[in-house]
Order: C-alpha cells, then structure tokens, then sequence
C-alpha cells in the first residue's frame, strides 16, 4: 500500500468525491455530443462532454476542499506552490465513447506535496466505481476490492509500447505473446483498475500521461500492485504529468520479470526505477 494519508486531509473527503462523481457523470454525460479532432493526425479527438465534465469538476472538486486547485487534461498546466492539486481526466477514452464502445470513464486524483493520496475513477458504461485512499486499500462501489483469482493470462499494452517494441524490439514482443494474451480497451485509468481488481495480469503503457495514470496507479497500488517506469530518466526523477510517462503496473513478480522486456523498446539510456507499492 501507499504512504499513510496527510493529516490536514479532511476525514470524510473520499466519501464525498465519491458520492459526487455518479450523479456528475448522469448530469453531464445526458448533454448533446459535439465532437473535433483533437490533434492533426485525425486519430485523437475532444468531445463536448470532455470539455463540460472538466467544467463542472473544476468547480465542484474546488469546493469539496476550499484551497485546492483543480487541473485538467484538456487545458493543463503545471502548477507551483503548495496547494493541493486534483488532477483530473474529465473523459478517459474519449474515441471508445464516440464509437459507443463500453470501455471510458472519469478519473480524479488528488497530489499533496506532489504524492498521490486519494483517487476514484468512475466506469460510466458499467457504473462502477473504483476508489482508493492512501494506506487504506482499494474499493470498488464502496465495498474493500479484492483481487480475482484466475488462470487466464491478460497484458494490456499500449499501440505505442507496442509500436515500440515492434520497431526496436521484435524479440521483446515475441516474448510477451509466448507468455499472454495481450489486450488493449482504450482506457488507461480503466485497464489499471482492471489491474488492481485482477482481471489482467499487467498494464504497460509508453504513452499515458499523469491524468491517465496516476488515480488507477494509487487504486491498484492500494490493491497490493506495484508501479513504476520501466524506464525512467537517467537521474530517476519523476516525468511531467504532460510527457509520457512509460509505466509499467504489476503484481510484484511479474513487475520485476517483465520490467526489462519493456525497457527493451525505449531509449538505450534509461534505467528500471525502483517501483512504488
């Protein structure tokens, strides 16, 4: 699990986020969808409903902690100071939504002094409701996650660690297909939550950014998973929330067998770093 929650943290903060998240979603996800290319590859697109749902949790995530400030994948910007960040991700797999297919949601995490120390991420399709608290564990709708059991063997791999390892590193990706079925839903806060509540084996992803990864990065950790970069930069310092983040989330055996199949497919100069559990 992670570090103990800060004291200055008010006690009953995870149950009103979570409380706020489902009625937020029914409220905004009911608007008329309005929908652009988001980037100039035609690949990557913005709906209104990401624009609105970063609005509304602007506002409402402000107030739920008065001194806060909230930061969102669609205009975000590095903040200075010490005040608490919630990082959020208004509409995680925003073509699965456009497309009509059941795998998005909303993720929130909340930084104090830069540490991850509540997340809930909202499966809207399903109406599930991953949450976590720092050193408190996991929960899903409320009730403590407990991780399945089973034999099936599930990677999900991003398209670009897998273009990666295609280019750089072929035998790398001929050696994860001998060990799993890979997969990928589109959702990266959703794959660590499937992560975290044993329904694939492992995440890795080149390309997430912060807002994808860190509020199902606490959950799963918080569900006994370790995270980490399998390659990070040469001096080990942590990547900004807006570059890719390389990460790697695993049970902690399969995190040390598989970190250096990954660090394979990126820069000659990188380095495992020690994961985060």
């Amino acid at each position: 699990m992670s570090a103990d929650l800060p004291a200055e943290l008010p006690a009953d903060l995870h149950d009103r986020l979570c409380a706020l998240l489902p009625g937020l979603v029914a409220e905004v996800f009911a608007q008329d969808v309005i929908t652009e290319d988001k980037g100039s590859d035609g690949l990557d697109l913005v709906t209104s409903i990401d624009l609105a749902m970063q609005a509304r949790l602007v506002t409402e995530l402000a107030a739920l902690w008065p001194g806060s400030v909230v930061v969102g994948e669609e205009d975000y910007a590095a903040q200075e100071g010490d005040a608490p960040i919630w990082l959020v991700d208004p509409l995680d797999g925003t073509v699965n939504f456009v497309a009509d297919l059941p795998a998005y949601g909303v993720a929130v995490v909340l930084l104090v002094a830069g540490r991850p120390v509540l997340a809930a991420v909202y499966d809207v399709p399903q109406g599930d409701l991953y949450s976590a608290e720092a050193g408190r564990g996991a929960r899903l709708n409320g009730a403590p996650l407990r991780r399945r059991s089973h034999k099936a063997r599930l990677a999900v791999v991003s398209s670009g660690l897998l273009k990666d390892l295609a280019t750089r590193a072929p035998e790398a990706l001929a050696e994860l297909l001998e060990q799993f079925k890979l997969r990928n839903f589109g959702s990266q806060a959703l794959h660590l939550c499937y992560a975290a509540a044993g329904r694939v084996c492992l995440v890795a992803s080149r390309e997430a950014k912060g807002w994808d990864d860190l509020a199902g990065a606490l959950i799963a950790q918080e569900a006994g998973l370790l995270y980490g970069s399998y390659a990070p930069p040469a001096d080990r310092s942590p990547r900004p929330m807006d570059q890719d983040q390389l990460s790697l989330c695993a049970p902690a055996d399969l995190f040390d067998r598989t970190t250096s199949v990954f660090a394979r497919a990126a820069a000659p100069q990188a380095a495992p770093l020690n994961p985060q559990g």
